[in-house]
Order: structure tokens, then sequence, then C-alpha cells
């Protein structure tokens, strides 16, 4: 399920998987997100009905591309995000995965775009490490050609 409403988007999917074990009784596995955004610069996301794998999302564009000049400068297109999902491997005794992400796009050009994310992973007392809970701060840089 997507929707995009000017500048917010919202998506989710699931999926509910079946094994068939060799030895012992068939499982089942089950997961799901849902992700939100804003554009804080005002873009919006822009679906293709038939994009070149089906119906996709386009590139994020920014209104303008990010440059810094003595004559001018934009600073492309700025978006804050956030994100639930779980993982539920009870019937196969590996408990519950779950996490919580929030962070900032930085479009610099509809191909460059930085990200900033703090994530939250809690797991229950039946996963394999036990239950758990992290903080993890990530950064990653991502050229798409």
């Amino acid at each position: 399920m997507a929707l995009v409403w000017g500048r917010i988007t919202i998506q989710s999917e699931a999926f509910l998987s079946s094994i068939n074990s060799i030895n012992g009784p068939n499982a089942t596995a089950s997961g799901a997100y849902v992700h939100s955004s804003y554009f804080l610069t005002g873009e919006n996301r822009m679906f293709e009905r038939f994009g070149q794998h089906g119906a996709q999302f386009a590139r994020n564009a920014p209104f303008s591309n990010f440059f810094l000049t003595p004559g001018g400068n934009s600073w492309g297109a700025w978006e804050a995000k956030s994100r639930w999902s779980v993982l539920d491997l009870s019937d196969v005794d590996r408990g519950q995965y779950n996490d919580i992400t929030t962070g900032l796009n930085w479009y610099w050009s509809d191909r460059t775009r930085v990200m900033f994310d703090w994530i939250h992973p809690f797991t229950s007392s039946l996963s394999t490490f036990g239950a758990s809970e992290a903080d993890i701060l990530a950064m990653r840089f991502d050229f798409n050609w």
C-alpha cells in the first residue's frame, strides 16, 4: 500500500511465508513495515505506473540541485522520514525482531543523496540472542546512475 499526498508519503508492506520443515512441523513467518516521509522543502514523490520494473516510485528530484557559488546557492531537497518494521519468527522458536528508524534524506540531485538515520532495534526474549535493544547512528552516501 502506498499513499502520496503532496509532501507526505505513507507506504506499507506485509508478508506471510509458509515454511515446510524437514525435521519438524510446518511453520509460518511474517513481517511488515510502515514508512512515512515528509519533504521539508516542498517536493513530493512521483509514482510511475509503467516504470522500468513495473509500478514503482520514480527518482526523487529536488526543485533545485545542491550547489554553493559566490553568486548564489541551493540546498537541494530535505526529507524527514520514519519507519517501523517487525519480523515474527515465533513459529520457528526465534522470537520477534522489531526496529524503529527516524532520519533525514538530503537530495543533492535526482541521483545523489546523503541519508542520516537513527535506528533502534529490539528483540523478544525468544530471539537467538535473547531480548536486546540497541541504538545505531548511520550515515550513507547514495550515488545512483
